[in-house]
C-alpha cells in the first residue's frame, strides 16, 4: 500500500512530531499515489485558496486518507483546526518529473461528510480514523484570485501622505477663515454712561468676550471631530484605534519586507495613544488592549510564524513587544511562552514554602553569626582574654579612692 506518513510542526521554530501514518481507500477520490512517503505539515493559512473550494480550472486533487497506525490522533487534531478557523499546510517534492515548482497540501479545518463508498459497511473503518485532504502538484498553477494580500507598502504609503495632505489644507482654511473672522472691525460700543449704566457695560464686555473666543471652538471642533483613521468616518476611540492598528501593521509590512532584519521592537505608551481623547473616553483603551493589537498583526502579517513577546518594563503603561522572524527567537523567549500558567493554590502553595525556606535560612544564619561572635569576643567576663567595648560603665571612684584600693592589692600581696 501507498503510505504517507503526516509530521506537524506545533510551534514556529519548534520540531515536527508525528501526527499519523496514512493510506488513501479505496473509494475516496484521488488514488493518493502522487502524495511521498512523508509530508510535513509547517504552517497555517486562513488564505482563500486554501480555505475555500477551488475552482475547477485548476488541478487541485482531493482524497481520503485513513490512519493506520493505531494512535488515534487524528479527531484531536481536527477538532483543534475546527476551533481555530486554521487551515494547516505542507509542501512536499511531487513523484511526477514534468512539476515547475514543490506540491502543496492542505487539510480543510471544515471536513465534509465522508461518502458512503469510503466508510464501506462500517466494520473496517472509523469515521475517527478518516481525514480529507487536498493537494496540487505544482504551487505555481494556485489561482491568484482566491489569495487575500495587504495592500503594499508602497500604496499605503502614499495613501497616508495625501491624507496627511488633505489635513493640511483643511488647517491652513480654518486658520484663514479665524484670521479673516478675526480682522473684521467691530462696531463701537455705545456710550454706557448715557444709556444702560454698569448693566450694560457688563454686558457688552461679556459681548465682546464671546466675539473673541469664537473662532477657538472651530479649530477644536474641526480637531476632535475631524476625519478619523485616514478618511474612514470613525471618531473618538474607534478612531485612535484604527489608527494604531494601522501604524502597527504598517512596522510590520515594513519588516516584513526586509530580509537583513529579524527581530522588531515595538515601543506601545499607553499615555501616547490616548493623548487627543476626551478624559470620559480615555478608560475605554488599556495597555492589555493594544498588546492585543500587536499580537493580532503579528500573527497576521507573519501567518502565524513569528514569535511576539512582552519585554519587562518598570511602568505600568509603557512596554516593548519584540517580534521575531521564524527560526530567530531566543530560547528563552520561547521556554515563557511554552511554560503554562500554574493554578492560585499551587502559586500559593509555592509563595508559602519560599518564605518558610528564608525564614529558615535566616533564623540559621543569625544563630552562627552570635556564635562566631561569641567565639571571636568573648562573654566580658574579667577572665576572658578579650573584651567588649563600650558594654562597662564609667569609673566614678575618686582619686582618693583608687589610691586606696591599689593600697589594699598591694598589702594583701
Amino acid at each position: 500500500m501507498d503510505e504517507t506518513t503526516i509530521l506537524l510542526v506545533p510551534a514556529p521554530g519548534a520540531k515536527a512530531e508525528f501526527l499519523a501514518t496514512v493510506e488513501p481507500t479505496a473509494t475516496g477520490g484521488a488514488s493518493g499515489g502522487d502524495l511521498p512517503f512523508e509530508v510535513v505539515l509547517s504552517s497555517y493559512t486562513r488564505d482563500g485558496w486554501a480555505t475555500m473550494a477551488p475552482p475547477p480550472t485548476e488541478p487541485w486533487k482531493a482524497t481520503w486518507l485513513k490512519s493506520v497506525d493505531g494512535r488515534g490522533k487524528l479527531p484531536g487534531f481536527l477538532k483543534y483546526l475546527q476551533e481555530r478557523k486554521k487551515v494547516p499546510m505542507g509542501r512536499f517534492e511531487p513523484a511526477a518529473a514534468g512539476s515547475s515548482g514543490k506540491g502543496v497540501i492542505v487539510v480543510p479545518y471544515d471536513q465534509p461528510s465522508p461518502p458512503v463508498g469510503v466508510l464501506g459497511d462500517g466494520s473496517d473503518v472509523s469515521v475517527d480514523d478518516l481525514i480529507y485532504c487536498r493537494y496540487i502538484l505544482d504551487e505555481n498553477q494556485i489561482g491568484r484570485g482566491y489569495r487575500r494580500p495587504g495592500p503594499s507598502p508602497e500604496a499605503i504609503a502614499q495613501q497616508q501622505m495625501v491624507q496627511r495632505q488633505q489635513q493640511q489644507r483643511q488647517k491652513q482654511q480654518q486658520q484663514a477663515k479665524a484670521k479673516a473672522a478675526s480682522s473684521v472691525p467691530k462696531p463701537a460700543p455705545k456710550s454706557s454712561r448715557a444709556s444702560s449704566g454698569m448693566l450694560g457695560n457688563l454686558m457688552a464686555a461679556t459681548k465682546r468676550t464671546n466675539d473673541l473666543i469664537d473662532t477657538v471652538p472651530v479649530r477644536k471642533a474641526a480637531s476632535a471631530s475631524g476625519v478619523g483613521a485616514g478618511g474612514s468616518g470613525l471618531t473618538g476611540t474607534a478612531a485612535v484605534m484604527a489608527q494604531f492598528r494601522q501604524d502597527v501593521e504598517q512596522k510590520m509590512l515594513d519588516f516584513r519586507s526586509d530580509v537583513t532584519q529579524t527581530c522588531l521592537k515595538v515601543p506601545i505608551s499607553l499615555a501616547t495613544v490616548v493623548r487627543d481623547l476626551p478624559a470620559e473616553q480615555k478608560q475605554s483603551v488599556t495597555m492589555d488592549v493594544l498588546k492585543y493589537v500587536v499580537y493580532e498583526q503579528a500573527e497576521e502579517v507573519g501567518e502565524d510564524k513569528w514569535v511576539s513577546a512582552r519585554e519587562p518594563s518598570e511602568f505600568m503603561d509603557e512596554c516593548v513587544v519584540a517580534v521575531y522572524k521564524e527560526g530567530h527567537a531566543p530560547e528563552d523567549v520561547l521556554e515563557d511562552l511554552n511554560q503554562g500558567e500554574l493554578p492560585d493554590e499551587i502559586l500559593q502553595q509555592q509563595r508559602a514554602m519560599r518564605q518558610a525556606r528564608v525564614k529558615e535560612i535566616s533564623r540559621k544564619e543569625t544563630k552562627a553569626d552570635a556564635q562566631r561572635h561569641k567565639e571571636t569576643v568573648g562573654s566580658g567576663a574579667p577572665d576572658d582574654d578579650a573584651w567588649t567595648l563600650n558594654t562597662q560603665k564609667r569609673d566614678r571612684r575618686t582619686i582618693e579612692e583608687i589610691q586606696k584600693e591599689m593600697e589594699s592589692h598591694k598589702r594583701q600581696r
